[in-house]
């Protein structure tokens, strides 16, 4: 932004702070903040047409290292199999750095402006975001079950924390199966004593409930051919509320998926706001899993966020094509609801507060109706029936 005043004409805009909207108004930005919001069209203000401004999109989960696959993978099922395949890519893929750029660039065409990913790569692979690219904020991905493994982990956190520096950035103990128990406390501990983060797949499947509670299932299988599997690991009988236990000590939490949480967990969850779900509607979807219970967790008072997951179980990286196949799949769903989980669930997940506001940055997305003719926007339902997204010439 320079120094000049710049004023935005649009016949509708959602704050994200109560259901109201509020109809033809011009925003004003000086610097890169938002300095007015006045009614009417001003003089010299760029006309957005038949558009509504929203707070930035969110994807709160994604895994950027993919982004150069053009389908999700013909294998979902049985779980083992399809992590193999995401093993393999990993393995085969010989430009990383370029996948992550696609990802990143990718997001921006679709105005993400904030994307929290799961890192498993140097971060010397991530590019340097600029103007109308969403701002990275990269989660270090924790595997370990051996006392090798786990060593190694150790180091590989603190020389991520160091490289990191002023950065926003978490930890990612992957999941129950992967991170061996006192690695997990190990993570915590960091996130305590340094107010980071942490992001983990919990209850993502069936078959890691089993793993926990029985010490048996395709799992414990997998694990067992590589030589990983300890049936000590967890007691018999163990739940994911064991395990959000052992997380809510840390003082931010973002769980990925939770398609299998019990009433029981998510009344914990509840208990513990600072303990947020980022649930990934089309790849929940492609996994063919049973109905989440997301609505459920909102009524409890629970912060529900949206992710992408990856390009390996989803067609593309857009926050807004997870609104639209939400209310495809819900259409008694409140519009209000579907957006606040798309934006500003998914910024407080990630310690931010992105509501448009007076005094804050001039951060937002465009939201425009492809047909010229249609009628003008006017409420949150308009909203949801949106078709083109574009990133606001402000940014």
């Amino acid at each position: 932004m320079t120094d000049i005043a710049t004023a935005f004409y649009t016949p509708l805009l959602w704050t994200g702070e109560s259901d109201e909207v509020l109809r033809d108004v011009t925003l004003i930005c000086e610097q890169g903040m938002l300095v007015e919001i006045t009614a009417g069209r001003s003089p010299n203000a760029t006309d957005l047409g038949n558009a509504a401004i929203i707070p930035p999109l969110v994807n709160a989960h994604c895994h950027l290292e993919f982004s150069q696959l053009k389908q999700p993978f013909v294998t979902n099922r049985p779980f083992p199999k399809w992590i193999g395949e995401t093993m393999r890519t990993r393995r085969e893929n010989q430009d990383v750095s370029a996948a992550i750029r696609a990802g990143i660039e990718e997001s921006a065409r679709v105005s993400v402006g904030f994307l929290a990913d799961v890192k498993t790569q140097p971060v010397g692979c991530y590019p340097q975001t600029g103007d109308n690219q969403p701002e990275v904020i990269l989660f270090q991905e924790v595997i370990g079950l051996t006392d090798e493994a786990v060593t190694n982990q150790k180091e590989q956190i603190s020389a991520f924390v160091q490289e990191s520096g002023s950065s926003r950035f978490g930890l990612s103990p992957h999941a129950p199966f992967t991170v061996r128990p006192d690695l997990l406390e190990h993570c915590v501990q960091l996130s305590q004593d340094m107010g980071i983060p942490l992001m983990m797949h919990l209850a993502e499947t069936k078959a890691e409930l089993e793993l926990l509670t029985e010490g048996t299932g395709e799992l414990v299988d997998m694990l067992s051919q590589f030589g990983m599997w300890s049936a000590d690991m967890y007691p018999s009988g163990t739940r994911p509320l064991d395990l959000l236990k052992v997380l809510s000590h840390a003082p931010r939490v973002l769980l990925a998926h939770g398609n299998y949480l019990d009433e029981q967990e998510i009344q914990f969850l509840a208990e513990h706001p600072q303990m947020h779900i980022v649930y990934c509607p089309r790849t929940h979807h492609y996994f063919g899993h049973t109905q989440h219970p997301w609505q459920s967790m909102l009524e409890a008072g629970v912060n529900v966020a949206i992710g992408t997951d990856g390009r390996g179980s989803n067609p593309d990286l857009s926050i807004w094509n997870e609104v639209r196949f939400l209310k495809q799949q819900f259409p008694d769903v409140e519009p209000r609801r579907l957006l606040e989980m798309a934006t500003i669930n998914g910024a407080k997940s990630l310690g931010m507060e992105t509501t448009i506001q007076i005094g804050r940055p001039a951060n937002w997305t465009l939201l425009v109706l492809r047909n010229s003719e249609a009628k003008l926007m006017t409420s949150l339902q308009d909203l949801c029936q949106a078709e083109v997204l574009t990133t606001g010439p402000w940014i």
